[in-house]
């Protein structure tokens, strides 16, 4: 039996049979599974050696100062943006992801985003549910012949190049280290980020979140887009300054945006939560922002939910428990 005492925060409702079942394996001590993220209930969290968590748990200085005996975190995710890494390096704390869980999950989902807007799936069912029986207004666009710029041609990037071939696209994308093997199978041409956002008529993000990556995309090079072209983020919210893609919308250089992520989706549960905790102008920028991108017609906006498939969640389940195995077999 593992001595050490576990415990999962964050756990949605459809997690917790998932859990269950596969910690069976584990013979653990004790485990603890709770609604609560982590910073949310610390004096809970302090009394367990191992913590997994999701994107919404921070594990920032200020938590693990909290957590004295915290040996591991396993995050349910394949980015660590929410967790302090140099902080869990000096603390001798072991941080594991999830590389790889749904590289076709997350392609899949930013294809249907990009079809969503492209056929204005949305406006259309919003029309009927309306009584508005009529193709009025609802004219889209096809994708056959366009040209897909994909920033970040990692395994998710890969995917999404493959079905922008089946449907007939050309695709350019973005990669430090491109696998030349995929560049050659799905005709991909490297450019630099500049040429991709010229040539594309839609665009779609596949980048972790980094000082790097940080408003990738911005006011500054928004404007060399294609007029009428279409943006999709599926990979973290803080790659793209909102900002500008307000600004791109209303000046019609974009035709639609499709949004699984946002910088300020961390600070909207409400308006009082994030007056409670005296908000920076910044703070009440990124809340407005989020307001006017989700109320816009030409903007479909999703929760977070492109890694959200039954397959794709047992899979990070099942490597987060094998991640946490591994740690107490050497520990």
């Amino acid at each position: 039996m593992i001595d050490n005492k576990i415990a999962f925060f964050g756990v949605k409702s459809w997690e917790r049979p998932i859990i269950e079942r596969e910690i069976i394996n584990l013979d653990v001590f004790g485990v603890g599974i709770f609604e609560e993220e982590l910073q949310d209930n610390l004096e809970l969290a302090k009394q367990y050696d191992i913590v997994s968590i999701f994107i919404y748990s921070k594990a920032d200085k200020e938590v693990l100062d909290k957590l004295p005996n915290l040996k591991m975190i396993a995050t349910r995710s394949t980015g660590v943006d929410h967790i302090d890494i140099d902080e869990c390096k000096k603390r001798k704390v072991v941080v594991a992801n999830v590389p790889v869980y749904g590289s076709n999950t997350v392609a899949e989902y930013a294809f249907a985003l990009i079809l969503a807007v492209a056929k204005k799936v949305v406006e259309a069912h919003q029309a009927v549910e309306e009584d508005e029986f009529s193709p009025e207004g609802l004219t889209g666009i096809d994708l056959f012949g366009k040209t897909l710029g994909i920033v970040g041609l990692g395994k998710i990037g890969a995917n999404v190049a493959k079905m922008a071939r089946g449907f007939g696209m050309k695709v350019v994308a973005v990669e430090k280290n491109p696998d030349l093997k995929i560049v050659k199978k799905y005709k991909v041409k490297l450019v630099d980020l500049e040429t991709l956002l010229k040539e594309s008529d839609v665009v779609t993000l596949h980048v972790p979140a980094s000082k790097e990556t940080y408003h990738l995309i911005n006011r500054s090079n928004i404007k060399l887009l294609k007029e009428g072209s279409i943006l999709v983020n599926t990979s973290r919210g803080a790659v793209v300054e909102s900002e500008s893609m307000i600004w791109a919308l209303n000046k019609g250089i974009l035709r639609g945006v499709g949004l699984d992520v946002v910088e300020e989706e961390d600070k909207v549960e409400s308006m009082s939560l994030v007056m409670s905790q005296r908000p920076t102008k910044e703070d009440l920028q990124n809340v407005l922002s989020y307001h006017m991108l989700r109320d816009r017609e030409d903007v479909v906006f999703t929760p977070h939910n492109a890694f959200n498939t039954e397959e794709a969640i047992e899979r990070i389940i099942k490597t987060t428990i094998e991640n946490i195995k591994e740690f107490c077999k050497k520990n």
